[in-house]
């Protein structure tokens, strides 16, 4: 099987995003994101409830993340929407299970295979406590829409909204609750393992 003009739609959004963004926290995953790979994998799509939340959120995204919104909005039935904790590990809180997914599009699963950076789409619904995580790899949170408190390290609570961007360095707790509005983000992670089940506490 080839690979479908539709994922070559999401990975075009996907990197043209990273690659001009302006910020210079996203510039380190630049290098990553050109060199990526090459290779393509069927992936079969899955369905979540939080991927449903995703065109009330345009709404409130902005110019500079309106395009990658609604194309992700295009597709969202193509993709593979996962979570990465069960309700039996007991280290989120059920409203969390009950409200978030994401979708990979470059990373190890695929349907862009890369073990150099996994690149993707979160949404979270309104009101949700993400508690304290840390993992291997550094990450980047750029907000599509919606806002959230997030807590990172030592540095204590800080509000982020529509466009703002949130680097987190490799081993920093960091957590976040969602406003009354739901949660978008683009995230990048590279270095150390990509499908690094997070550890809690």
């Amino acid at each position: 099987m080839s690979v479908q003009i539709e994922d070559l739609e999401l990975l075009d959004g996907v990197r043209e995003f990273a690659l001009t963004h302006p910020h210079p926290a996203v510039h380190r995953f630049r290098e990553s994101m050109r060199d990526w790979g090459n290779d393509w994998i069927a992936v079969e799509p899955a369905h979540l409830r939080a991927a449903n939340f995703l065109a009330g959120a345009i709404a409130s995204a902005n110019q500079q993340t309106r395009a990658l919104m609604e194309t992700f909005e295009q597709h969202k039935d193509r993709l593979r929407w996962e979570q990465s904790y069960r309700k039996e590990d007991g280290v989120v809180p059920d409203a969390m299970l009950e409200g978030y997914a994401f979708a990979e599009i470059i990373g190890k699963q695929g349907p862009f295979v890369s073990d150099r950076i996994r690149a993707g789409i979160g949404i979270w619904g309104p009101d949700i406590v993400y508690p304290r995580h840390q993992h291997q790899a550094e990450e980047i949170y750029i907000v599509l829409a919606g806002s959230a408190e997030f807590d990172i390290g030592s540095a204590g609570k800080t509000g982020y909204d529509t466009g703002e961007v949130i680097y987190v360095e490799a081993n920093t707790p960091h957590g976040f609750l969602t406003g009354d509005q739901s949660l978008v983000l683009y995230y990048l992670w590279q270095a150390g393992d990509l499908r690094q089940i997070s550890s809690f506490g």
